[in-house]
């Protein structure tokens, strides 16, 4: 699969630890600091990663390409209806990423 990284500047390191998450279980990764419906990367990704340092708002969720939304209460996901957390955490820090990354390898979530 190939995802697309929506880079978070005040969250750099995090977001680089996703993308080599995602990278490590085998799948294309594209960073960039943002995306337009046209852009080349934008079109030919097969999910869209993002972070945000605040709690969840509906407004984040896209509706046009399969999305997962890191943030600071908790993973969501459009890939199932209705955006919906898939991973609750009290903080997005990197024990916590660290806690979500580990349950992912353990469900073989992400493997190509």
């Amino acid at each position: 699969m190939h995802y697309l990284v929506i880079e978070n500047k005040q969250q750099e390191e995090l977001t680089y630890d996703i993308a080599g998450f995602f990278w490590d279980n085998g799948n294309e990764v594209s960073i960039q600091s943002s995306y337009t419906p046209t852009d080349h990367n934008y079109r030919s990704a097969d999910c869209i990663i993002s972070l945000d340092n605040n709690s969840f708002s509906e407004q984040d969720i896209l509706t046009t390409k399969p999305l997962i939304h890191f943030c600071h209460d908790g993973v969501y996901s459009n890939l199932i209806p209705h955006p919906y957390k898939i991973f609750e955490f009290k903080g997005l820090n990197e024990r916590t990423l660290t806690a979500f990354f580990s349950w992912c390898t353990r469900l073989n979530l992400f493997k190509k």
